[in-house]
């Protein structure tokens, strides 16, 4: 393994301990800080540097800028939060076009399989989860119930740094 092999391994690496900790921020408190999206996108030009050429730079950019459009769209709406969004084109950023329909859809299961949950624990029992894990606002409408969406998209974007790692 020579010296831009490591760094695109460390980079990949770094970029999903970003995921995690994004995740695991919005599970605990429902934000996203943006410090973990803008350290996403400053990783990626150091990992398309140590990859070499075969990395579709702008084809990222152009992705990314979709999502940034998309997003914007949905924020506007309420629809979604602002530090989803941006977690969001970050991970797309690195995702790229050859596997941005594999990242969303494992995201799209992710976040259904983590809607599913929140609301089978509105359902049936608010209070039997300790209040630090699964978070029930007082509000009777599910629809009015926060969700900790960066973990979806954690698992998309994990699913892209194994791809990339695989690569390297």
């Amino acid at each position: 393994m020579d010296f831009s092999d490591a760094t695109a391994r460390f980079t990949i690496l770094a970029f999903s301990g970003l995921l995690i900790a994004a995740a695991a921020s919005d599970w605990r408190n429902f934000t996203v800080p943006n410090r973990y999206s803008l350290a996403m996108a400053a990783l990626y030009p150091s990992y398309v540097i140590a990859s070499g050429g075969d990395i579709d730079w702008v084809g990222a950019l152009i992705y990314a800028a979709v999502a940034f459009v998309a997003g914007f769209l949905l924020f506007t709406l309420r629809l979604c939060g602002g530090g989803d969004i941006k977690l969001f084109v970050a991970v797309t950023l690195w995702t790229g076009p050859a596997l941005m329909m594999p990242m969303v859809f494992y995201t799209s299961v992710a976040g259904g399989l983590l809607a599913a949950g929140m609301w089978l624990n509105f359902k049936v029992n608010r209070s039997a989860m300790p209040a630090h894990l699964v978070y029930a606002s007082r509000n009777t409408s599910f629809r009015k119930q926060p969700m900790p969406y960066a973990v979806a998209i954690a698992v998309g974007g994990l699913f892209v740094a194994l791809q990339l790692l695989a690569r390297v």
